[in-house]
């Protein structure tokens, strides 16, 4: 077998496709998408967060809501990505996005996401000028009943979730279940 070697990137796969819904100062919604990110402990998130117009709304705010790009929300979520808040005030009108006030934080939950998480920041480590990584509580979760499974809960299968290409600068979509977690691994625990 050969290996080529690669200086060292941002290449950790798959990297979900998260958008970061937070209220302006007027209370507009703003939205921006942010590819560093994931699951810091059973109920934390962290994010690697540079100097945006969302980074001003969590400074003012803390609160926000993560939610979970999907192949039919690729094309605007790409946009919240390369559009500026602090160019564009009300960027998320070109989007066509719907949004009404998350139950529990003061920030927006789009309607065209299929899982949103609610959040507040817990800890910000490493702030500088350029941003942040922040650590957020998730203190709820929200799921459109059309993307439950027969169990009641969540179904990714159904969401058409996407994955960050850091590689090629590209969209995947997020595939088929293939296997279960804690259990085929025991096949060959006693041999």
């Amino acid at each position: 077998m050969k290996f080529k070697s690669f200086k060292p990137a941002a290449w950790v796969l798959p990297q979900p496709v998260l958008i970061i819904g937070t209220y302006d100062a007027d209370g507009t919604p703003n939205a921006m998408n942010a590819a560093w990110g994931g699951q810091w402990d059973a109920r934390e998130v962290m994010i690697c967060m540079g100097s945006h117009a969302t980074t001003d709304n969590l400074n003012r705010n803390g609160e926000f809501t993560l939610s979970f790009a999907t192949v039919e929300t690729m094309r605007e979520a790409d946009y919240v990505g390369v559009e500026s808040g602090r160019k564009v005030h009300d960027k998320i009108a070109r989007t066509g996005w719907e949004s009404t006030k998350a139950e529990t934080v003061n920030a927006p939950v789009f309607h065209n996401f299929p899982l949103t998480l609610e959040c507040c920041i817990k800890e910000k480590l490493f702030e500088d000028n350029g941003g942040y990584q922040l650590v957020a509580e998730i203190l709820n979760i929200v799921c459109d009943e059309n993307y439950l499974a027969d169990d009641g809960r969540p179904d990714m299968e159904k969401m058409h979730l996407i994955t960050f290409d850091p590689i090629h600068n590209g969209y995947n979509r997020i595939g088929e279940r293939v296997g279960n977690a804690f259990r085929d691994g025991l096949a060959l625990k006693d041999k």
